[in-house]
């Protein structure tokens, strides 16, 4: 099973969104009892719920609150609700104060923890030095950095490179939202992380994914079309790491 965390390095990139497509993409090709998990790790405070029109609780609060015992076994799905198109959420609250501690006590044993369950994805938001989901993505299979083709977005990502890669123990890999301006190739070749993808801009496979429209549209989309390729690529990266 795989377990991956997403982060951005500026605001807004879309990393909540591409970690919802890579859960819908697993879930477009699992049977119901392989159902993925998206956790809404951001020290920051989260916004599905809102966009989802979900409560916060159950969610990483109450995941929190049940894991203060260090012996407790951490019962991710016990904390989930379903989402729209298939797979299930730990929704984060929207209370900064009440995220960061929630993810404090959590992060470092959240992947262990999806590791025994089927595939996951953990949203670390936006990402800096002292990041309390960082103990998350150490210890995740891989950690993918969102950015825009850009030059701001790749000159964010190049800056804090070293850092992340700390972070991440080095699995890390960029995801782009678009190819334009820049494209896989040229931003892999300015940035030199060997893992470089890019997902497509689409604003109705978005509002799918959130279930404004069919879990049938979603699938379709070219945003979870783009996410599968995702997941392939991540799959390829992974064998050829292991064959080395």
């Amino acid at each position: 099973m795989t377990v991956i965390a997403v982060c951005s390095t500026k605001h807004s990139p879309g990393a909540t969104t591409l970690a919802l497509a890579l859960v819908t993409a697993w879930t477009s090709t699992r049977s119901p009892a392989e159902s993925p998990v998206l956790v809404e790790a951001d020290p920051s405070g989260g916004d599905l719920a809102a966009r989802l029109g979900l409560p916060s609780d159950p969610g990483m609060v109450s995941l929190a609150a049940a894991a203060r015992h260090p012996e407790s076994r951490l019962d991710v799905l016990a904390h989930s609700q379903h989402l729209p198109c298939g797979g299930t959420v730990v929704l984060g609250p929207t209370n900064p104060n009440e995220a960061e501690a929630a993810v404090v006590t959590v992060a470092s044993r959240l992947p262990g923890e999806l590791n025994n369950g089927g595939h996951a994805a953990i949203d670390c938001g936006r990402w800096a030095r002292g990041s309390a989901a960082s103990a998350a993505m150490h210890a995740a299979d891989l950690t993918l950095v969102v950015a825009h083709p850009d030059l701001p977005g790749i000159a964010h990502v190049q800056e804090r490179l070293d850092a992340l890669r700390a972070a991440s123990g080095g699995r890390l890999g960029v995801v782009l939202v678009g190819d334009r301006p820049y494209g896989v190739q040229n931003v892999k070749n300015a940035i030199g992380v060997p893992l470089v993808m890019a997902i497509g801009v689409d604003r109705d496979g978005t509002r799918a994914l959130l279930g404004e429209v069919s879990a049938r549209s979603a699938w379709r989309s070219q945003l979870v079309r783009s996410a599968r390729s995702v997941l392939d690529a991540v799959e390829a990266g992974t064998r050829s790491r292991a064959m080395a």
